[in-house]
């Protein structure tokens, strides 16, 4: 029996679903992943350093639960100090006595936004000695050149410990010599080349090497090292840009606003113990507003309702937040999408145009 005519119900349905506030939070989002690749322009050995922490790892012998990992963005070079606590005193104390004083200061340190790392000793010692930091945004650890080596010292440790866990610091020189002397395919040389000049030299090299060249003069050295950074650059550069063309096929452009209304993406960790499971929350908080762009991919945001709460976040944990819905229905009776829902009204079918 029809009781009702309703010229553009599928347009009208079909807003009403998007506009949802818990279709928008509850849904995930199946679509490419915003945010195209920005890459990091290398510009000499020590330039730029990624700083980061593995753990807490079962105590060691040492009494060892933490692993903070420094990285050169040039050279690949790894350097690992093992701690007993993930305070920002050790670690101020390893950036000066460690790396700055031994390696030079770097123009920028990248870290995440721990507690550490943020802290007001880290800040003042970064013054002090005239170092820039650059945060990660939250939930992208991928700028942080430490996340790839954080992955390959995983798999190393895990290689070796086995089952006997509190042993994972015991090889960490070893496994620091092994990267510092590998391949890299970024930039066509080993981690060593680039730092130091230099190949590193195991057991096996040292015992079929051959005598240095006592003709050549000193100054090849430094002319040499000057080349190869240069080299360096240009395969990097080209390492970077047919890494762009991979990733950013299976990314979508997305730019917002300041003003624009967003959804932020959750991270919600299961606590059993209060009767709460994160697969049956909501994926997305919000609404929120954009207040600042910060880049191509980063932009400064707050929640509405909390002004003065502003965090930063990559426009991959960003989605559109449509919030109004407006029928185009304007005969008189007005018919609600609920009231199409609940009493499943029938339709007449109309012409495509009118759809």
């Amino acid at each position: 029996m029809e009781v009702a005519y309703w010229p553009s119900i599928r347009a009208d349905v079909w807003k009403y679903c998007k506009f949802c506030h818990i279709c928008q939070k509850y849904k995930p989002n199946l679509s490419k992943l915003s945010g195209h690749l920005q890459s990091t322009p290398v510009v000499e050995p020590g330039y730029m350093l990624g700083v980061d922490l593995m753990g807490p790892f079962p105590k060691s012998g040492k009494q060892n639960e933490h692993l903070l990992v420094v990285v050169d963005y040039c050279s690949k070079w790894v350097e690992l100090f093992p701690l007993r606590t993930a305070k920002a005193p050790q670690i101020a104390r390893i950036l000066v006595e460690e790396i700055f004083t031994r390696w030079g200061t770097p123009a920028y340190l990248v870290s995440d936004r721990g507690a550490q790392f943020t802290s007001h000793l880290i800040n003042l010692i970064c013054k002090q000695w005239g170092v820039v930091q650059k945060l990660t945004t939250a939930y992208h650890p991928q700028t942080n050149l430490t996340e790839r080596v954080n992955r390959t010292l995983k798999t190393m440790m895990a290689s070796y410990v086995e089952e006997h866990h509190r042993q994972w610091d015991m090889w960490l020189a070893e496994f620091r010599f092994a990267i510092n002397m590998a391949w890299h395919e970024s930039t066509g040389y080993t981690p060593a080349e680039v730092a130091l000049g230099r190949k590193l030299k195991g057991p096996l090299e040292r015992a079929i090497n051959r005598p240095p060249d006592p003709s050549s003069p000193t100054y090849e050295v430094i002319d040499r090292q000057q080349s190869l950074i240069q080299v360096v650059r240009e395969n990097v550069e080209r390492a970077q840009a047919k890494q762009k063309c991979y990733y950013d096929k299976k990314r979508k452009h997305t730019r917002f606003q300041v003003g624009d209304i967003v959804w932020v993406q959750a991270h919600p960790l299961s606590k059993a113990d209060e009767g709460f499971m994160s697969k049956l929350s909501a994926k997305w908080k919000g609404p929120a507003k954009v207040e600042k762009c910060l880049g191509p991919v980063n932009y400064a945001v707050s929640f509405l309702g909390e002004p003065g709460n502003v965090d930063t976040y990559h426009v991959q944990n960003l989605k559109v937040c449509h919030r109004y819905f407006k029928t185009s229905f304007d005969g008189e009776g007005y018919v609600t999408v609920f009231s199409l829902i609940n009493q499943r009204l029938c339709w007449k079918p109309t012409q495509k145009s009118d759809i």
